[in-house]
């Protein structure tokens, strides 16, 4: 993992970074069983550990009572939290601490730095490095739940400068980091205001505003502002609206050798459907009420959680649908009205929602769907229209995928600096600055070496963590001890390693 280290600098397992005093323990066996929703414990979960940040996103809790019982680890604010499962795999933050008094689960480490060998703001940014986490691939473990053991976590080999140039890389990283972060502020806000241009094309196109002028002179709008000249109607009046099968059986003959296109209420988030995840057979049309719908056909989501509900989309290919999608179906003579209608549904998907029953889930009935209400612009303004919504939407989609670009960029930079940190090219090295200055200076294997003395003097032992109870149970796990396992003797050391020097 490590190639060359800058002149000054060590390589030290993450398990001996931590140094004596310190903690390296694995999380509690926290189960279901274990926990209150009224607890006065946090219980810090996998959702919560973001790669360098922490999210804050679970709502996991135990009572003082039963994490004395199990001998929980309290975590302090500082405490770094590395997540032994993707994704990523190994991503790491600070605990910033919380209102009620934390314990994390299993599968998330804590590491808390010990006699101050190692700030933990550079342990972070070391362990988040894209080199640290190749060396994480080759200890992970698992086929369908990758992991790292906190063992084989312990024996990853990081750098370490003195203890000066620590912190004069984790202020560098800190504030490129901050800037990479406001870039993608900025980013957010960009999409967000993309967005709403979209819609406010769709609406300036669906009311009549986006030609105004193409219309010379203005007729008499009624109060809504629709133009007089456009058709009042509805989605049932101007198409046919289908549906799709009931939710077919696995039966096996009904997908095995299939080559009909199956789709759900999924494909609404795609502009056009091209292809299908799943394929049918015809054993499937000819026992089911299935059919098959031709390109061309809007579907619209009548059932969905989040805002996938009174979504659009067009077939781009036959295909078969489930009963969560109705189908606006054309003829040789409503087929030119389908442009106009795809992006009249799209400027009216708020208020399709609305118009939702149902208590679990909200849905759209056939019945409200046909009843959407539309106004139709004369034949030659729809065309017009489509010319100006497709032009804009096209200069919007050129902004989007700039965005995205840019977006990936800004990703790409976060672990270019991260990378550079951990070479030692971020700032001038202790030793450059040393021989400037004509001064002496602590190599870092000179600081491990003061601290591994340290250590021995207060009996070498990593300290317990911190609880709250009033006493840990039998069954609590002990801080590894310094270069090994619980209650083992310190494994050999490997050649070359600072121990061994």
């Amino acid at each position: 993992m490590i190639e060359k280290l800058p002149e000054g600098w060590a390589g030290v397992e993450l398990a001996e970074a931590v140094g004596p005093g310190g903690v390296f323990v694995d999380g509690d066996w926290v189960e279901s069983k274990d926990q209150d929703p009224t607890g006065d414990v946090r219980l810090i979960q996998l959702a919560d550990i973001g790669d360098g940040t922490y999210r804050n996103r679970s709502a996991r809790f135990l009572t003082s009572a039963k994490a004395a019982e199990l001998g929980c680890t309290y975590l302090i604010p500082g405490d770094i939290l590395v997540a032994r499962m993707p994704e990523p795999l190994g991503r790491a933050c600070i605990f910033p601490g919380d209102a009620k008094a934390s314990v994390t689960v299993v599968d998330i480490c804590i590491v808390r730095p010990g006699l101050g060998g190692i700030l933990p703001r550079w342990l972070l940014h070391t362990i988040n490095a894209p080199q640290f986490r190749s060396g994480i691939e080759e200890y992970e473990r698992g086929t369908t739940r990758r992991r790292i053991s906190r063992t084989n976590l312990g024996r990853l080999e990081l750098p370490m400068p003195p203890l000066a140039e620590q912190h004069r890389i984790v202020a560098k990283v800190e504030t490129l980091l901050s800037e990479v972060t406001a870039a993608r502020n900025c980013l957010r806000r960009a999409s967000a205001i993309l967005e709403r241009f979209r819609r406010s094309v769709l609406a300036a196109a669906c009311s009549g505003r986006l030609t105004k002028e193409w219309r010379n002179s203005e007729p008499s709008s009624d109060d809504d502002g629709v133009p007089t000249s456009w058709q009042r109607t509805t989605i049932g009046d101007l198409v046919r609206v289908a549906t799709g099968a009931t939710p077919l059986r696995r039966k096996t003959d009904y997908y095995r050798g299939g080559n009909i296109p199956w789709v759900t209420s999924s494909v609404v988030n795609q502009i056009v459907v091209t292809q299908a995840d799943e394929y049918i057979t015809e054993l499937a049309l000819r026992e089911t009420n299935a059919k098959v719908f031709p390109p061309g056909t809007l579907l619209v989501a009548m059932y969905g959680e989040g805002k996938t509900r009174g979504k659009v989309t067009e077939l781009g290919i036959a295909a078969a649908t489930n009963q969560a999608l109705a189908a606006l179906l054309f003829d040789e003579i409503s087929a030119p009205l389908r442009p106009f209608l795809k992006i009249a549904l799209q400027s009216q998907y708020v208020q399709n929602r609305e118009v939702s029953a149902g208590g679990v889930q909200p849905n759209l009935s056939l019945s409200a769907v046909r009843a959407i209400p539309v106004a139709m612009p004369p034949a030659a303004e729809q065309r017009e229209i489509m010319r100006r919504v497709e032009r804009l939407l096209d200069l919007a989609d050129k902004v989007q995928h700039h965005l995205a670009s840019v977006r990936t960029n800004a990703d790409r930079m976060t672990q270019s600096i991260l990378a550079k940190a951990f070479r030692g090219e971020l700032v001038p090295t202790e030793a450059e600055l040393a021989q400037q200055e004509e001064r002496d200076y602590e190599p870092a294997l000179a600081l491990l070496e003061r601290v591994r003395e340290q250590g021995a003097s207060n009996g070498g032992e990593s300290r317990q963590p911190p609880v709250h109870a009033k006493r840990r149970s039998k069954s609590a796990r002990a801080p590894i001890s310094v270069g090994g396992k619980r209650g083992s003797k310190r494994r050999p050391q490997r050649r070359g390693s600072p121990r061994a020097k």
